[in-house]
């Protein structure tokens, strides 16, 4: 799960996107025409297509996306199919050395777009309504990348633009895990995945009616929340072994296997206990426990460039560079990122 944090970090020049969103969206409830036309220019024609007016976007918001669930999107010209109605912009690597030279390109692409691709909000938030439970509004059987919803339903179509971004975001063989999704009511709580308790190799993923301010955050969380799911399915953690014969450290969810991702990462990082060191952790969010600094650490490896620190907390980044398929996998969820930012972030 992914509560908001609290700390606050530079926007990078972003203030300009608040007043955006805002104007966009006072016109869009009060039924206006918006006469705005945007200069702004993206250093690269693989990123041109954020130079769009403002006013096509506000117009049409299905033509931001794939639209709804189960509408496939049109793919531009400097985008791939990237499968189940996604597009991704077209990734030039096919090695973990090449892909993680790409991805550097990349985010340096969308940070002279966006700013700091980590950026998090703070919010002002009632402490005992953070500790309440969550209010659950609906749950959607998932089949693949498909929800039963009804698109002429004002609050289901929302509800499937917001799976329509993790489904666009995570490519669908790495999470197949996933059979149902639910939306929920809560003060902080951003989003989370559980394992369910009929299947345990099976899992919900949740979402928060309410959103972030920044389509960057809503993407980060949703990278954050796949963190979780990449380090605690079954084939890495096994949801039926009794911790009496576990062998490594035992989980809420199963105990890992020798070789899984967060048994490493437990030995080189939490097997002597928690650091209280704040500078150990890209976070104060990631002080939480393993799973939050397994999840965090993950989304900043997708988000930026590999650091060159000597820290805790980049020693806890580079960890995900000493797998290959992981640095390849970066590539593609950033490819499909950027693709989904660049038909989202100025439509809300």
């Amino acid at each position: 799960m992914r509560h908001k944090p609290g700390e606050r970090k530079s926007s990078n020049g972003r203030g300009w996107l608040v007043c955006l969103l805002f104007v966009l969206v006072a016109a869009a409830l009060a039924g206006c025409s918006i006469e705005m036309n945007t200069e702004f220019e993206i250093s690269s024609d693989s990123t041109h297509a954020a130079a769009e007016t403002v006013e096509t976007r506000a117009a049409d918001p299905d033509a931001a996306g794939a639209g709804r669930s189960g509408t496939k999107a049109v793919c531009e010209a400097y985008e791939e199919e990237a499968g189940n109605g996604a597009c991704s912009y077209t990734i030039d690597c096919d090695s973990a050395r090449s892909c993680e030279e790409w991805s550097a390109r990349m985010i340096g692409e969308m940070e002279s777009w966006l700013g700091d691709l980590t950026y998090s909000e703070e919010w002002d938030v009632d402490e005992q309504e953070s500790e309440k439970e969550a209010d659950v509004l609906a749950f959607y059987e998932v089949d693949g990348s498909e929800l039963d919803l009804d698109p002429s339903n004002e609050d289901e179509a929302y509800y499937a633009w917001l799976w329509e971004r993790f489904a666009w975001i995570i490519p669908e063989e790495y999470r197949e895990m996933i059979t149902g999704f639910e939306l929920y009511d809560h003060a902080d709580l951003l989003a989370y995945v559980v394992q369910n308790e009929d299947d345990y190799e099976e899992w919900t993923y949740a979402a928060n009616l309410l959103q972030s301010t920044y389509e960057t955050e809503r993407v980060m969380t949703d990278i954050h929340e796949f963190g979780h799911l990449l380090s605690l399915n079954a084939d890495e953690v096994d949801p039926y072994e009794d911790e009496s014969d576990c062998d490594t450290y035992m989980l809420d969810e199963g105990c890992p296997y020798d070789d899984s991702y967060i048994y490493r990462f437990y030995r080189e990082f939490w097997k002597g206990g928690a650091s209280e060191d704040p500078d150990d952790y890209v976070t104060d969010y990631a002080m939480s426990n393993l799973y939050e600094d397994f999840a965090e650490s993950w989304s900043y490896f997708v988000m930026t460039v590999r650091p060159e620190g000597k820290t805790e907390a980049d020693r806890k980044v580079r960890f995900f560079y000493d797998y290959d398929e992981l640095v390849m996998l970066k590539a593609s969820i950033l490819g499909r990122a950027a693709s989904w930012i660049d038909r989202n972030v100025e439509w809300e």
